[in-house]
């Protein structure tokens, strides 16, 4: 194993595979308690019940608070690594980004003003920049062996989704106004994260890593894809508090916080 303890100028090692099993019952608690949540937003009787809303704002900013503390704890842990330490840090803020956006969204809508566009989205925006860096110090860090393909794929996927998004919108009656910028912005970020969450997860699946950043990765895919899905719902006006769409990202936040938990015990 490698040790982080002062910061120092030689390199970390860092061992050829890190062995941690995965416990896919916990896996299997996440989905079934998520098809369990669907299926009770569906008892009520219109979607438009303030209820509803009430509801899914608590459990995205509790899943999301939950993935934040964990990510801070982590990082207060290995905060004299060069690398582990201001990358888990940086994922711990981007979590709590998303709750603070949550819960100022819903404020602002309680309130009666318009929750988007709104500070709101500041916060959420925030979320990809923080993101970025925790997968690029990650991914830099262990100066992988990149494969062409690999390279072409996680640079056209984005230019693919935001291009798609901007042919559609441009094509709505309210093209290049502020929602279609904005709406830009979400494909652009969820996108980049995207493609780099699966960079990542090439990378880590090969055992550069081990399971606990692979399942870290699978969680940032689940995120950022739900992200991508609703930009394109929300050019046709098509999202529901009640989309299915939702569970991408509460099963994001759940399994980004179970592969936190799995660092605390392999770092």
């Amino acid at each position: 194993m490698f040790h982080l303890g002062k910061r120092h100028d030689e390199p970390e090692i860092v061992p050829e595979k890190l062995h941690e099993r995965i416990d896919y019952k916990i896996f299997i608690v996440i989905l079934a308690g998520l098809l369990f949540y669907q299926f009770y937003l569906y008892s009520f009787k219109s979607p438009n019940d303030p209820n509803i809303e009430l509801v899914e704002t608590t459990v995205t900013s509790v899943t999301a608070l939950i993935a934040s503390v964990i990510g801070f704890f982590v990082a207060k842990r290995y905060w004299n690594s060069r690398v582990f330490g201001t990358s888990y840090l940086a994922l711990a803020l981007g979590m709590l980004m998303n709750v603070i956006a949550e819960r100022v969204y819903y404020f602002l809508g309680h309130i009666g003003q318009t929750p988007s566009p709104s500070v709101a989205d500041i916060f959420w925006l925030a979320f990809y920049p923080l993101m970025f860096y925790h997968l690029a110090r990650n991914i830099s860090f262990f100066k992988p062996k990149i494969r062409l393909p690999v390279k072409a794929f996680v640079i056209v996927l984005p230019i693919v989704i935001t291009g798609v998004y901007a042919f559609l919108g441009y094509n709505q009656e309210q093209a290049a106004d502020t929602t279609f910028f904005l709406g830009l912005a979400y494909s652009i970020g969820g996108s980049v994260i995207l493609s780099g969450a699966i960079l990542g997860a090439i990378i880590f699946r090969q055992g550069i890593l081990g399971v606990p950043w692979l399942v870290l990765a699978m969680g940032i895919i689940l995120t950022t894809a739900g992200d991508v899905w609703y930009s394109y719902v929300d050019l046709y006006n098509g999202y529901m508090i009640t989309h299915m769409l939702n569970l991408l990202w509460y099963a994001g936040y759940l399994v980004i916080a179970y592969a936190l938990y799995k660092h605390k015990k392999v770092i």
